[in-house]
């Protein structure tokens, strides 16, 4: 199937059993198929080698606890699809006996995005993820070598933002990798267009806070699910 699972041949509910160790010991079709496995490549995968990176530690950690006798849960995760596309679902899973051995039962609800609790992370670390990969190319060339400033300044603000951490103008600044002038420029071109804010702070008025604007705000959110969509 191309890019998103369709719904019309999909149960809402699929089912997948695991080992212990997360290995995969058996699933229904429907769960085959939304994955875009065959049956054969997915029996003795682990669950989170399937499981998108961003997700896999909580996914671990939820497992053992409910390994060490915690109770059922529900996980809300993206699985990646054979074709690289994300598959937003909410797994609920409980551990049994069956004879000598220990097995974990999932019944996976398919969900068309992230829940409102979950996408403030999603987008916190994408743009955090972004911004690194970008970063990152001063490591092998010079720095003046490439521009676009302000849109580190756009993506680190947002990060910020989202994490609720203050922004000053200076830190700002200094954050962008950018000459300080450059970046004060910058500043100034983002706050005429509208994407963010000079915000007076309340503590110390000499101070000036930088936040998002709701256009600004909006227009990023757009372009990062965007992008975890690729």
């Amino acid at each position: 199937m191309d890019g998103a699972v369709d719904r019309s041949i999909a149960r809402s509910l699929l089912s997948c059993l695991t080992d212990e160790h997360l290995r995969i010991v058996d699933a229904d079709d429907d769960y085959v198929a939304a994955l875009g496995y065959t049956r054969d490549a997915l029996i003795g995968r682990d669950v989170l080698s399937l499981t998108h990176p961003d997700d896999r530690d909580f996914n671990r950690q939820c497992a053992e606890a409910l390994k060490s006798g915690g109770a059922p849960y529900s996980i809300t995760k993206r699985y990646v699809r054979i074709d690289g596309q994300p598959l937003w679902v909410t797994n609920h899973i409980s551990l049994f006996h069956a004879g000598g051995t220990r097995r974990m039962m999932a019944t996976v609800e398919l969900r068309d995005g992230p829940p409102p609790e979950d996408e403030r992370r999603l987008l916190r670390k994408a743009a955090q993820r972004i911004l690194a990969k970008r970063r990152l190319r001063h490591d092998h060339f010079e720095h003046d070598l490439f521009g676009e400033p302000a849109f580190d300044l756009l993506l680190d603000l947002f990060a910020q933002d989202l994490a609720g951490r203050d922004s000053y103008t200076t830190s700002a600044a200094v954050a962008s990798g950018a000459p300080l002038t450059t970046a004060l420029r910058q500043i100034a071109m983002l706050v005429e267009r509208g994407l963010i804010a000079r915000v007076a702070d309340p503590v110390d008025r000499r101070r000036v806070r930088l936040c998002m604007t709701d256009d600004g705000a909006m227009r990023m959110r757009a372009y990062l699910l965007a992008a975890e969509q690729m």
